[in-house]
């Protein structure tokens, strides 16, 4: 088996995005492969509704990406779902601009009786336009539950007044996955629509024993794609 030098992933990240934890894309160290960072001008907040100025500005730093050596892309925000198309279209290589491109493959492979829950950063923001431009094809079996309500995520994440600390950060998210999880559906796959959830996947399967899936989970499946491992003997 060789393991041949590993190419580089490239990340989106918005240039007002404040602080991070290990296992968020946006943080150097959180992949034990070589990650690029793309910055992008504006907030999450300029992607609710969408224009053509973010559009072409994310457009922008996914070629400077590729410019820079990126073997594929992933943003590191999951409303980026809303210009997927163009991204992949302009940047020619493999992107996924969100972890909602996951949901297809959701899916397909939970149960019929089965539905997908989704923990995302605020509910009234996550619209039908990024789930469809995500693949998700119909709103019937997902559970939608938003952070907003959560103080210490809404202060240090949604707000940025704050620090970004890990056990109050932890308890909202346990807090709120067991209101999406008390809402009735058996829930097959929960995914973390917010890159700053992706640090507390761990928590969230040992707490609950479900299959937790985020960008982080996105970006290895891009990894695993562009790096292969050379088996020859």
């Amino acid at each position: 088996m060789v393991r041949e030098t590993s190419p580089a992933i490239g990340v989106l990240l918005f240039e007002s995005a404040g602080e991070r934890r290990l296992g968020d894309p946006g943080l150097p160290g959180s992949f034990p492969f070589p990650v690029l960072f793309g910055t992008v001008s504006g907030s999450y907040r300029d992607l609710i509704e969408g224009s053509p100025a973010i559009c072409e500005e994310l457009c922008r730093a996914a070629k400077d990406l590729v410019r820079q050596g990126a073997a594929a892309i992933a943003g590191d925000c999951g409303l980026m779902s809303l210009y997927q198309r163009e991204l992949a279209d302009q940047a020619g290589i493999p992107v996924i601009s969100s972890s909602l491109i996951l949901l297809p493959l959701l899916r397909q492979i939970t149960g019929k009786d089965q539905s997908i829950g989704i923990l995302t950063g605020h509910s009234q923001l996550l619209g039908y336009s990024h789930l469809i431009a995500a693949g998700a094809g119909r709103m019937e079996g997902l559970v939608i539950q938003g952070m907003e309500e959560e103080p210490h995520f809404r202060q240090a994440i949604l707000e940025g007044s704050g620090p970004h600390d890990y056990d109050l950060m932890k308890q909202d998210v346990l807090h709120a996955v067991e209101r999406l999880l008390s809402r009735g559906p058996k829930i097959g796959a929960l995914l973390l629509e917010c890159s700053n959830l992706a640090t507390y996947g761990y928590e969230i399967s040992k707490q609950f024993a479900l299959p937790v899936f985020d960008i982080g989970t996105a970006i290895i499946f891009l990894h695993h794609g562009v790096c292969k491992t050379n088996y020859r003997p």
